[in-house]
């Protein structure tokens, strides 16, 4: 089913000029004389269907047996995520990063017992090809979670491994003895072996060209079922206080895979220090921006603190360090993932107006931007008291009262469902200036410039540490520049045009977002704009 989309102009705008093939944007235009019954009160967000969003510019985390169940037994599965391909490409998400749907012993699928099956839960490799043609038919790519440094202990890799080396059954340089494939060693006359994450999750042994062969196998095995690429947990983790060995890793993966299909996207979890984190981008091209990201990343804290000025250096800091390591780096900004407290709960003072600005920031910066499911609905969840992650992996709200999609919450879980928001997806679509649609309208203003996904970024300085000011430039140097511009105030805030260039006369308002409902004002060269508002502008 297509969702509806809200397509209401205000009776007092000019229409909107349609885009040429090319994909030039189009300008809104803002009165500069504007009145109290005037266009400075805007009635609904407006959403330029004649764009087309960009196939793989912005992901969506899932985790399956949480988002939507489609045979009523409370468990999330992929023909509830196919069912779903419709309302995110009705949001203008252009990628989904599934969290691991192979077979596992626990709830979240991060030990994994089969490579090349799907969890019985979520469903068969017949309903994973389904999801597949809905998500083309949608213009969305799927990535799945990889899990190459270790995997479950049951794994029959792991079972024959232990007992070969227990009984002595294996030559070490035998290198398709699964006693080879692990890092066994004996300790006080007990067989151990190396797992980083706890010992149901033994280490493999990637030093091993037949573990290799077989990760490579793995990898052909589901970009063959369509699949894009691949999100690889835990990189830092591949070789353990050994950060060249495992960038070297990753460099041959990234290379495998591309040679099975040169348009694959792997996207890496290094949850490290970001100058850590720059050196691995010498082994792949994108990893997440976790300095960026939670409760203490630079743009939920500066949000906070109301500096604009230096969540601007932040941003601009972070794209021209991975640039130097990296030119064709893609770094994947969030704001929270399955591993932390939801962002919905992060925020103090005008929560709901702080909610949409964070969205309008991060899925404005260059790369591949990954939203978290329930996110834009503003989910809640976090540990509490039990210290679960399960609390942050809750489920899918998507209407309000009966839900027929809705799951039943994850093991483990001591979170208060009374205490979740009410009101779903769908029920929100419904309402003009919801969180739902303001990520909408975030993401069809990114359509807008294609070039954005590896812009090159540079701060813009104006003297008012209430306005992030950034400017956008064009790798190829073939699109004019942009310049995006945020209000991380409750007030109104002016700049001149004048600061971002000489020639103020080819500068226009391209693209607006009124996060405060209060449009962009324009007097000669003097720019107002509204309380956690967003203008992108253009020059001619």
């Amino acid at each position: 089913m297509k969702l509806f989309k809200l397509q209401k102009l205000t009776l007092l705008l000019v229409p909107l000029l349609a885009l040429s093939a090319c994909g030039t944007s189009t300008s809104l235009p803002i009165s500069e004389e504007p009145t109290s019954e005037g266009p400075t009160t805007p009635l609904t967000y407006e959403f330029d269907d004649s764009i087309a969003k960009m196939r793989g510019g912005a992901y969506y985390e899932i985790f399956v047996r949480s988002f939507a169940d489609s045979d009523d037994d409370d468990i999330g599965d992929l023909r509830g995520v196919a069912d779903k391909m419709s309302y995110l490409d009705d949001l203008g998400v252009g990628g989904v990063w599934l969290m691991p749907i192979h077979p596992s012993p626990s709830y979240h699928g991060y030990d994994v017992d089969n490579y090349k099956a799907i969890r019985s839960e979520y469903g068969t490799l017949a309903d994973f090809e389904y999801m597949i043609e809905q998500a083309e038919e949608n213009d969305i790519d799927v990535i799945i979670d990889l899990v190459l440094n270790h995997s479950s202990k049951n794994h029959p890799w792991f079972v024959e491994g232990l007992n070969n080396f227990t009984n002595g059954n294996y030559n070490p340089s035998d290198n398709n003895n699964k006693a080879n494939w692990y890092n066994f060693y004996w300790q006080d006359s007990k067989v151990v072996y190396e797992a980083g994450f706890g010992d149901w999750m033994p280490d493999l042994n990637l030093d091993n060209p037949a573990v290799r062969a077989e990760l490579a196998s793995i990898a052909e095995f589901w970009l063959d079922l369509g699949v894009t690429g691949f999100r690889l947990d835990a990189t830092s983790w591949l070789y353990r206080g050994n950060n060249s060995k495992s960038i070297q890793f990753l460099s041959w993966f990234k290379e495998t895979v591309e040679a099975i299909n040169p348009n694959a996207y792997i996207v890496g979890e290094a949850w490290e220090a970001e100058s850590v984190v720059t050196d691995f981008y010498g082994g792949l091209d994108s990893f997440f921006n976790f300095a960026g990201a939670n409760s203490g990343g630079y743009v939920i804290d500066l949000i906070t603190s109301n500096i604009g000025s230096s969540l601007g250096n932040r941003i601009a800091s972070t794209y021209t360090r991975t640039y130097e390591m990296n030119e064709d780096a893609l770094v994947a900004s969030f704001l929270t993932n399955h591993d932390m407290d939801r962002s919905s709960q992060m925020f103090i003072m005008n929560i709901a107006e702080r909610q949409k600005l964070a969205a309008s920031i991060y899925l404005l910066t260059p790369g591949v931007p990954f939203m978290y499911y329930g996110e834009e609905i503003g989910i809640k969840g976090t540990r509490l008291s039990a210290q679960t992650d399960a609390n942050r992996r809750l489920p899918m709200i998507w209407q309000r009262g009966s839900d027929p999609w809705r799951t039943n919450v994850p093991p483990g879980t001591d979170y208060n469902m009374a205490d979740q928001v009410r009101d779903g997806a769908f029920d929100l679509l419904e309402e003009p200036f919801s969180l739902v649609n303001h990520y909408k309208k975030v993401l069809n203003v990114r359509a807008h410039y294609p070039f954005l996904r590896t812009a090159r970024v540079a701060q813009v300085t104006i003297p008012n540490n209430l306005l992030v000011a950034l400017k956008y430039t064009s790798k190829d140097g073939l699109d004019k520049p942009i310049y995006v511009m945020h209000n991380v105030s409750g007030q109104a805030q002016e700049f001149s045009l004048t600061r971002l260039s000489d020639e103020t006369d080819n500068l226009e308002i391209g693209q607006e977002i009124y996060t405060g409902l209060e449009r962009v004002i324009r007097v000669d060269n003097t720019i107002t704009l509204g309380a956690y508002s967003s203008v992108v502008i253009e020059e001619r």
